[in-house]
This record gives C-alpha cells, structure tokens and sequence, in this order.
C-alpha cells in the first residue's frame, strides 16, 4: 500500500513516498535554498536546482514519462 508522509509549513516542504516499507524517497524543498533534494539514506541523495527541478516537473506535467511508467 503506497502512504504519503509530508510536512508542509510556509518556509520548506518534506515528503516521503512510501511503496513498499523497505526504501522510502523523500522531497526536500526551502524557499531558503535553491537546492532541491530527492532521495533517501538507502537510496543515495540526487540534488537539483530548483531551475533544473521546474524543467522536470514541466516534462512530467507534459507526460514526457507515462510510457514508461504506466502500463498499456
């Protein structure tokens, strides 16, 4: 069962994407910072800008992905 742990406040944003209770990534946003950091201890850490992470995002938005993560 997936769960969706977050913690929202008006200075930062942390999520955490639970799938399967063995490796759960997680979201790291602040307006402070322009680094954004998505991953885990288990994982590894990726970091991006938030520029690069916009570019991601628009991409996603555009569906660039779902043949690839959806199932046909």
């Amino acid at each position: 069962m997936s769960k969706l742990k977050s913690d929202i406040t008006s200075e930062y944003i942390n999520m955490t994407f639970c799938a399967n209770c063995k490796n759960c990534p997680a979201i790291h946003i602040t307006k402070e910072s322009n680094e954004i950091v998505i991953g885990g201890e288990e994982e590894g850490y990726t970091k991006f800008t938030k520029e690069q992470f916009l570019l991601f995002v628009e991409q996603i938005k555009k569906g660039t992905f779902d043949g690839y993560i959806k199932e046909h």
